[in-house]
């Protein structure tokens, strides 16, 4: 819409300096044949359809106001729709929020924990075989596919509810009318479980994001003798953050739960 508003300027600008004896109604149909039959808008045709004798000032507002207006945009142009609710991984969500489906998120905390040691060697570089290794431990329990990653969490979160796929498909009514829900009703959009789902939606993907971010400097640093230990320990901290911000969201009784669960292992 942006480059076709941009296009009609331009046309505007040139239209106000040719010379004619069509009258305006016939400028303006012209523009609109341009608009309505074709799929790349041929304005300089369109202009060039004006014959020059008598000078006439054309009215740009009107013209690109009768643009807007036009079949072709109607027709072509798809609704906007919401995109703010996660993809299906295809997670089992029969148990969510339960300290099986926890246990697997802690231990991609602990492993990615226990690789630490391992990055402070003395000449502050690392070589191939110790990136090599740091990724053998890593994919004991953390996938390097995203969807995978990914799914080990939804099995966890909260899923998402009927009422959040309701604002999702009516984000436009919503935000018109701030949430309104009826006389004495609080504001449709304060609900505690959807904002809880929300930031783990959120804390999820900060914690792939870095993930991945540690994975490509690793599997560079195997092909490589010019993997920085300092680099990669900041990756690490920087997943850790991600990970820690996900499990504060969980009860803490379930989260040392699930850590007991794996040392038992």
């Amino acid at each position: 819409m942006i480059c076709l508003l941009l296009m009609i300027s331009a046309c505007c600008r040139k239209v106000e300096s040719f010379t004619t004896t069509t009258s305006r109604a016939k400028i303006s149909s012209s523009f609109d044949k341009a608009v309505c039959f074709n799929s790349v808008f041929d304005l300089n045709e369109a202009c060039s359809q004006v014959s020059s004798s008598t000078s006439v000032c054309v009215d740009r507002r009107k013209l690109l106001i009768s643009s807007l207006h036009a079949p072709f945009i109607a027709a072509s142009v798809p609704f906007a729709s919401a995109a703010n609710l996660p993809q299906s991984t295809g997670a089992d969500l029969s148990k969510t929020g339960t300290i099986d489906t926890l246990v697997p998120i802690v231990a991609i905390k602990l492993s990615v924990e226990s690789i630490n040691s391992q990055l402070v060697p003395k000449n502050g570089k690392l070589i191939p075989d110790g990136c090599k290794s740091i990724l053998k431990a890593l994919q004991q329990n953390i996938p390097r596919d995203e969807n995978d990653f990914k799914r080990i969490f939804d099995s966890y979160s909260t899923p998402v509810s009927y009422k959040q796929k309701f604002l999702d498909q009516n984000a436009f009514l919503v935000y018109y009318t701030k949430g309104y829900d009826g006389p004495g009703r609080p504001n449709i959009e304060d609900d505690a479980e959807n904002n809880i789902q929300t930031q783990q939606y959120g804390f999820r993907n900060e914690a792939w994001s870095a993930m991945d971010d540690l994975y490509v400097e690793l599997e560079y640093g195997q092909r490589s003798s010019d993997s920085d230990a300092g680099e990669l320990a900041a990756l690490v901290q920087k997943v850790m953050l991600a990970l820690d911000a996900y499990l504060s969201l969980a009860p803490a009784a379930d989260v040392e739960q699930a850590s007991a669960n794996l040392l038992r292992r």
